[in-house]
């Protein structure tokens, strides 16, 4: 129990008052004048004040000697005060995985189609798609590759410098497809046409046709799709 709450008791007691009435007189509650007198809560000067009127007594002076003095104050800040012991909670270690690491998680979802020049010896990039059911575009994954079209040769057919080819690497011949094909050491988008015998016709956008042996030709694969950048 403080002074001031001593002090404040025996007044009340003194004046016959019961916590309550103080309290109705100041404007707090019951609880709040028995926490005072307790200890528990400590007052303010303006309630202080309140208190003292309506208990006709200075309280006042009980709060100014109750204060610590200089030199208390001084001693109390000469004590060493108590190091806050702070628990270390060690970082959870996060794994950064590789890229390659990532790309082989995916590789059963997410095919990456390259993309070639014409003689299939550079790969200009790549292009993802889906794998669905096992396929892709409704072909095997590793059976389909890009062709960057090398120039306007197959124009008349909307293959212009620049598009790509989506490949079907098949050897099979498709009369009136257009296919990928090798022949006199070079690589070529032509249109297959096949007449009398075992001859091929390769026509290309202008409509000019080499004919050729089956034989002389090596079918690389069949163009699915041409795709153009805007």
């Amino acid at each position: 129990m403080s002074r001031v709450g001593e002090k404040l008791k025996a007044e009340r007691l003194k004046k016959g008052m019961t916590p309550k009435q103080l309290g109705k007189k100041c404007g707090v509650t019951e609880s709040f004048i028995v926490d005072i007198e307790t200890g528990k809560k400590i007052v303010n000067e303006k309630l202080l004040s309140q208190i003292s009127k309506a208990l006709g007594v200075n309280l006042e002076e009980d709060m100014v000697l109750e204060a610590p003095t200089e030199e208390e104050r001084a001693q109390g800040e000469s004590q060493p005060k108590p190091v806050k012991s702070v628990e270390v909670v060690p970082q959870r270690r996060i794994e950064v995985v590789p890229l390659d690491q990532w790309e082989d998680a995916l590789s059963n979802i997410i095919k990456k189609v390259p993309i070639y020049d014409i003689e299939m010896k550079e790969i200009k990039g790549y292009r993802n798609f889906p794998i669905i059911e096992r396929k892709v575009e409704g072909f095997h994954p590793d059976k389909l590759i890009y062709i960057d079209i090398p120039d306007d040769t197959m124009g008349q057919y909307r293959m212009r410098r620049g598009d790509r080819a989506l490949i079907y690497l098949n050897h099979e011949f498709m009369n009136g497809a257009f296919q990928l094909v090798e022949y006199e050491g070079r690589r070529r988008l032509r249109k297959l046409k096949k007449i009398e015998g075992n001859k091929v016709q390769l026509v290309d956008g202008e409509g000019q046709g080499v004919t050729k042996e089956m034989k002389a030709l090596k079918i690389i694969g069949r163009v699915i799709r041409v795709e153009i950048d805007f």
